[in-house]
């Protein structure tokens, strides 16, 4: 995170709760979390999302392909910088749907 948290988040200096917790424990820009942590957190947020978005959506099936394609993914074909700036646009593309 190269901008502090509120950037990213409803979260602003003196508010309360979770985001609050977050950025006392690992620093405004998350700087104390490991690769390891993030990739974590990043997985398990996703994990609960998809759950949640399946539930909403009327078609959550996946389309032939997105299997194979994630597959390939994470056999190492593409590199780790092209697989954070995948994720990285799949989230823009969620957010703006």
């Amino acid at each position: 995170m190269t901008k502090p948290l509120g950037y990213y988040t409803s979260y602003t200096p003196g508010d309360e709760g979770l985001l609050a917790e977050m950025q006392e424990a690992w620093g405004s820009q998350f700087e104390e979390l490991t690769n390891v942590e993030r990739t974590w957190m990043i997985m398990k947020i996703g994990e609960n999302l998809c759950a949640d978005f399946d539930e909403t959506e009327d078609d959550n099936s996946l389309r032939d392909g997105i299997e194979k394609a994630v597959e390939r993914i994470c056999s190492d074909e593409l590199s780790i910088g092209d697989q954070l700036r995948l994720i990285e646009a799949l989230v823009y593309q969620v957010i703006s749907s």
